[in-house]
């Protein structure tokens, strides 16, 4: 019996209870957050919404319950897989981990209260909440560096490292530091693995990729992130910026990046896997001068990658990869049909931004 069998049973059936384009349809349609609340009552996100309804409503009420039953649901998948399987699904989960950090060091940085911080946690891999809460406590950057050392926790590992090398780092460099090392562990990880793991190293690097050509799209579209650089790191060279585990080479990164226009800078990645999105996102830049619409098919191309694995991978992490990015992505539908209602937006216009897997 696979390491994954029982595991990726339990994620079938639970993706069979995700949404489907007709019941978000339904949903963007109740024209009320009454209605919205009424109408999650009949999905699988009952129990979350009716836990929130004793301690809030509106907005409130939605954005709890769905907080909550990510947390709940996806936090539960580690404790389905054992052995060889478990180790991959660690590592996958990890990047929660470090988003959860560079959310409270960005917090710790700008005194933002504990409660607003513990709100956007998503405490689903080794970091549980107790820990992240007495993080988001501190007073400083520093202060939550010397806890996890304290406490002898594997990510703490590139923070002093950056702390030797550079006394004063700021949090842009401290976040940096944290994603490059999690890419880098996750290639040891790989390497040393003693059976192929191509969906997992496949994400990954889908990953890296996302990130760096999105790095390379803000430095183009805003020329004064230069001056930015220059000031935090000595130098207008982005490169150190890159996370080197993806497959786009580091040098047509590097040469998109000193492009004078975004068209220039899409035109560099002709050939990758990538540019169908970006030219889909470039069409409708050219017209609003939003980054963010670039950005948006990036983001739809990483989920449909990663719901295929689902198919292309059925006995293996694949199922995993694929629920979680769509789990995910389900809130975040939800999560905007609350806010579009809430704009008295007309349900057409909240449908027509809705991320749904073809």
């Amino acid at each position: 019996m696979s390491d994954y069998d029982y595991g990726n049973a339990r994620l079938r059936a639970m993706k069979s209870r995700l949404l489907s384009r007709h019941e978000l349809k339904v949903l963007a349609e109740t024209g009320s957050l009454q209605g919205l609340i009424a109408a999650l009552t009949k999905t699988a996100y009952q129990k979350s919404i009716e836990a929130a309804l004793t301690r809030s409503t509106g907005m409130n009420c939605i954005d709890e319950a769905l907080h909550n039953d990510l947390i709940n649901t996806v936090g539960k998948i580690s404790s389905f897989y054992s052995e060889e399987a478990a180790a991959r699904t660690a590592i996958f989960f990890r990047a929660y981990d470090i988003y959860n950090l560079k959310t409270i060091l960005r917090g710790l940085s700008k005194n933002v209260s504990s409660s607003e911080v513990i709100a956007v946690l998503l405490p689903v891999g080794e970091l549980k909440i107790g820990m992240l809460r007495e993080l988001t406590r501190l007073n400083n950057p520093r202060e939550a560096i010397d806890l996890m050392a304290s406490q002898s926790l594997p990510f703490v590992q590139p923070l002093l490292k950056l702390r030797a090398e550079h006394r004063g780092a700021d949090v842009f460099e401290m976040e940096l530091a944290l994603d490059q090392w999690h890419f880098h562990q996750a290639k040891q990880f790989l390497r040393s693995g003693s059976e192929s793991a191509e969906s997992l190293s496949y994400a990954l690097a889908l990953e890296a990729d996302v990130t760096n050509l999105l790095t390379v799209l803000r430095f183009v579209h805003d020329p004064r992130e230069r001056d930015v650089l220059r000031e935090k790191m000595g130098s207008e060279d982005i490169a150190p910026l890159f996370i080197e585990a993806g497959r786009i080479p580091i040098e047509t990164l590097s040469t998109a990046s000193k492009q004078d226009s975004i068209s220039s800078a899409v035109d560099s990645f002709s050939g990758t896997t990538f540019e169908s999105a970006l030219r889909a996102g470039l069409e409708v830049h050219s017209r609003s001068s939003r980054l963010s619409d670039i950005e948006k098919q990036l983001r739809h191309y990483r989920l449909q990658r990663l719901a295929c694995l689902i198919q292309k991978d059925p006995l293996g992490i694949g199922v995993v990869l694929g629920y979680a990015a769509l789990k995910i992505n389900e809130v975040g539908n939800i999560r905007w049909i609350a806010q579009g209602i809430n704009l008295d937006l007309k349900a057409d216009a909240i449908q027509a931004e809705l991320e749904v897997v073809s």
